[in-house]
């Protein structure tokens, strides 16, 4: 506590992340990033193409290693569990939403919201109530028994964030989610993430090319040089 003022709970800390991939001569991608998030905050990261924002993101979320460096959940470092247990923290922890849906287009939206909870060994029955909250939420409840063919690629979407939340997860992890989107349809489903983030209580990290739907999150940050740095110019409109 610094002059009186409480210091934010930070439960999720990335410290000095460094990636090199040695098969491609040695490329840096990242050097040194840090990290830390609070619950119920939104967080963008821009920056060029190919400065390692995506691969960030797979670090965050456990997907990939970092050649050096830490990655804490309430103090534990995630990368010392064993790779069950990694598995488990995938699972369990964060939620993903990538530029493409890859929802399964043998199943439909409810299925493919519930097969997160379903994979960990829940019950239809222990899920089917959430997973309809979720559809519910995100505006496509009524598409519920549609297959992912019979959907637009903004109900793709609606309901890839519904399955990204079904194991309410601490974390959400989102890569250019509204890429494939027309304008409307994107800032729809930005519009939700941002919602289901606070009402959740989600910490919430968004890599996006938009500049203009970064500067509506907490905070903005650009992956540059290899770190993260605070952008300039971060005018949030509310």
């Amino acid at each position: 506590m610094a002059n009186g003022v409480q210091e934010p709970a930070f439960f999720f800390e990335a410290r000095d992340i460094y990636k090199e991939y040695r098969n491609h001569g040695n490329l840096q991608v990242l050097a040194g990033v840090n990290l830390r998030l609070v619950s119920g905050e939104m967080v963008a990261v821009v920056g060029a193409s190919g400065t390692g924002k995506t691969t960030l993101l797979h670090i965050l979320g456990a997907l990939d290693q970092p050649s050096q460096g830490q990655l804490f959940y309430h103090g534990e470092n995630v990368f010392e569990k064993t790779a069950d247990q990694l598995a488990l923290f995938r699972n369990q922890v964060v939620g993903f939403v990538f530029q493409f849906h890859h929802l399964l287009p043998e199943f439909n939206a409810l299925e493919n919201v519930l097969l997160p909870g379903l994979i960990a060994g829940k019950q239809w029955s222990e899920l089917v109530g959430y997973g309809e909250f979720l559809l519910e939420r995100v505006g496509v409840l009524n598409r519920s028994s549609h297959k992912v063919g019979e959907l637009s690629g903004g109900e793709q979407q609606r309901v890839a964030l519904a399955r990204a939340l079904v194991m309410k997860p601490a974390v959400l992890l989102a890569d250019e989610p509204t890429g494939n989107l027309d304008p409307k349809s994107g800032l729809k489903v930005f519009e939700l993430i941002r919602e289901l983030s606070q009402t959740l209580s989600l910490a919430t990290v968004m890599v996006t090319h938009n500049l203009d739907l970064a500067r509506r999150m907490s905070r903005c940050l650009t992956l540059q040089d290899g770190g993260l740095h605070e952008t300039r110019d971060n005018s949030k409109d509310s």
